[in-house]
């Protein structure tokens, strides 16, 4: 029998593909092959395997011949799904191995800046121990505004309420609803309205695309903080840089940004803005548990 030929196109711990029948399966290691390459040495392979990365696009797949391509993330948009159903291509993400990962972060991006940790940091490193004149808040009792309650969303629900806060959701799908009647789901304008802090949860799609406008962020509460660990382009950086800079919105904590790699040279300069290069979802634990489902799904896939 003629076995199933993956191409693992970037770094990842190859060590768990032993997890992978070597009867059945010919795993081929190349980190860091250009598409181009991919294209001319591996289009017999039947299975990519890519992290988010790596742009897979329709020039790309119209050429390739591959039955499936494995992501290594839990978003799709560096791929043109669309165009991959198209071709019949298969496309496998992982749902839930980096969940609470990216849930843990969050509540951290909020600690962080209740707390000013990092601010607190600065002033014992300048040898000023002694300067407390600056605010510091507590998680209880603040009003946490979540848009988006899947898996991401929900697990920074459950963390929340644990810490005191009162939790109000903004949830399109009325199947997630009726599930958890016991949520406060809330209007979108409503929740803006009211919360404290508000934080996304939204998978990077057209419809979402620029979703937090302009005129989302001006109907939040004044002095309120924003979160972002989703995807960059669900908001609108240039509005949120204005309005940090004038405290319509007293502070921000964000993992994502619209041109990743590269970031918006006026967030380096607010003093009100926390950054993190996008790792909400990259723990140890995060990678290795988005490996082991990635595999698991392959192995269902050409074991059909």
């Amino acid at each position: 029998m003629e076995k199933i030929k993956i191409l693992v196109a970037d770094k990842t711990d190859l060590s768990a593909f032993s997890f992978l029948s070597r009867k059945k399966f010919l795993v081929t290691y190349k980190p860091g092959i250009l598409n181009k390459d991919i294209l001319s040495d591996f289009n017999d392979y039947d299975c990519l395997v890519i992290r988010s990365i790596r742009s897979i696009d329709k020039s790309f797949l119209s050429e390739c011949n591959f039955k499936a391509i494995a992501t290594c993330s839990k978003g799709t948009d560096h791929i043109d799904v669309e165009y991959a159903l198209q071709k019949k291509i298969k496309i496998i993400n992982s749902e839930d191995g980096n969940t609470h990962s990216a849930a843990e972060h969050t509540i951290a991006l909020i600690l962080n800046i209740l707390k000013k940790i990092n601010y607190s940091d600065y002033l014992v490193r300048k040898n000023k121990f002694s300067e407390y004149n600056f605010k510091r808040n507590e998680f209880r009792g603040k009003v946490l505004g979540i848009i988006g309650f899947g898996k991401v969303g929900s697990k920074v629900a459950k963390i929340s309420k644990s810490f005191g806060a009162e939790i109000i959701v903004y949830e399109i799908d009325p199947y997630v609803r009726k599930k958890n009647k016991q949520i406060n789901f809330k209007p979108l304008t409503y929740l803006l309205k009211k919360s404290d802090i508000v934080t996304l949860h939204i998978p990077l799609e057209k419809r979402n695309l620029n979703f937090f406008s302009r005129e989302k962020f001006l109907k939040m509460k004044h002095g309120a903080i924003f979160i972002n660990t989703s995807r960059g382009a669900v908001a609108d950086e240039n509005v949120l840089i204005h309005l940090l800079k004038t405290g319509q919105i007293s502070f921000a904590g964000l993992d994502v940004f619209i041109n990743e790699p590269s970031v918006n040279n006026n967030f380096l300069t607010l003093k009100n803005v926390l950054l993190t290069n996008h790792i909400a979802g990259k723990t140890e634990e995060g990678i290795s548990q988005i490996l082991t489902e990635i595999l698991t799904k392959i192995n269902i896939y050409f074991n059909k």
